[in-house]
């Protein structure tokens, strides 16, 4: 889950526009490859506005506890420069997560935390429940086929999902940072589900990760599934903080992913996901948080960034030509990459305040989920949480 960091911003309406394009060390403007597909950005807004008595000039005054106006830190001469279009998602469509389902079974929030897509059908995750939404990829209000998979009240404590996979039959759903006693110290738990149906889905396995977090609230966050060159299945975990750590969130683009391997212990029969090694996210992915990742066929990785209401697109190197992936390999392309935003409203204050999950739909458009508001957030962030969101690249 993401602590909410507040920032003092002032908006003053003479302020000059600035680009958010990359820089070079000559001062020459780096263009980011229209190839790669953009996405998801969340950043939260929350400024008071007045007029000043002289010259007319509106000034933000500081409100505590309030997200900040802009993902970029910015003035509001930021959206009218002349690349705003071509640095901003654009919405297609979207869908409050309560309108789609016609049995709620009993619940009353839907803190969805990542979405994915088979086929045609999305299956999406809270970190409020047990259950595991399932609906149409045209997001239909009351829909028929819409359905809630599973009990909801499955165990008593909240599920902690934060991550859903889908490879080759099994679905992969990941509990974001469990203590599982007393003494132990802090790891997800990677559950293998299988059979799911409108009542209930079978749990095949549950296996914790042996990389240890140093809490429950920063730990993976997203994930997606590779088969290495033994076609076994790997594990890219994406951990929420920077360094993989609470006590370093804040450092700033140190972004990490944890590649991971399941193994079984030959005297008891439990099961490990072993960590294989740790991947760096290239600085450019410039963010205070990661909240979820995904991957299209064209190896083209999304990131978003649930407080800085932006989208990361690069490329994986590592795979093969057989298709299969060289884990030590694995690495991405420093310089080749795009940065977008997330829409804002029409004052240039961030809305998409809680982006957690992202999922390619076609090679220009992505689908998110959005969790629910935090309490110290400003009342725009209210409007698109909890929601379902479909966003074209520019």
């Amino acid at each position: 889950m993401s602590s909410y960091q507040n920032e003092t911003m002032a908006l003053v309406a003479d302020t000059g526009a600035t680009s958010s394009a990359a820089t070079t060390a000559d001062g020459t403007k780096q263009r980011r490859r229209v190839a790669l597909a953009g996405v998801i950005t969340v950043a939260v807004c929350g400024v008071a506005l007045a007029m000043s008595g002289s010259g007319g000039s509106l000034m933000a005054a500081r409100s505590a506890e309030r997200p900040r106006l802009l993902s970029s830190g910015k003035d509001e001469d930021d959206c009218n420069s002349g690349d705003y279009r071509k640095r901003t998602l654009k919405l297609a469509y979207e869908v409050p997560m309560v309108s789609l389902f016609r049995d709620m079974k009993g619940q009353r929030k839907h803190e969805a935390s990542d979405v994915i897509k088979v086929d045609d059908t999305i299956y999406a995750v809270c970190d409020s429940s047990w259950a595991i939404a399932k609906f149409s990829d045209t997001l239909p209000p009351l829909g028929w086929e819409n359905t809630l998979m599973g009990d909801p009240r499955r165990e008593s404590d909240d599920s902690g999902y934060e991550a859903i996979v889908h490879e080759a039959g099994t679905f992969y759903v990941i509990r974001e940072s469990i203590q599982m006693t007393e003494r132990d110290k802090f790891h997800a738990i990677i559950e293998e589900l299988r059979d799911l149906s409108p009542k209930n889905y079978t749990i095949s396995k549950q296996c914790p990760s042996e990389f240890e977090f140093e809490g429950d609230s920063k730990g993976f966050e997203g994930a997606i599934a590779v088969r290495d060159l033994d076609f076994e299945v790997v594990m890219l975990g994406l951990c929420e903080g920077n360094h993989c750590s609470e006590k370093k969130k804040s450092d700033k683009g140190h972004g990490r992913i944890v590649a991971m391997k399941k193994a079984y212990n030959s005297t008891d029969g439990s099961c490990e996901w072993k960590t294989i090694r740790t991947i760096k996210i290239p600085k450019s992915a410039d963010f205070k948080d990661y909240s979820s990742i995904t991957m299209d066929s064209m190896d083209r990785v999304a990131i978003t960034s649930q407080e800085d209401s932006q989208l990361w697109i690069g490329n994986l190197n590592g795979k093969t030509p057989s298709g299969l992936w060289d884990i030590e390999a694995m690495d991405f392309d420093n310089d080749d990459y795009d940065l977008y935003d997330f829409p804002k409203n029409d004052q240039c204050m961030t809305v998409y305040c809680n982006i957690e999950g992202i999922h390619w739909i076609n090679e220009h458009m992505l689908i998110a989920v959005s969790d629910k508001m935090k309490k110290s957030q400003d009342f725009r962030c209210f409007d698109k949480d909890q929601s379902v969101h479909v966003f074209t690249l520019p």
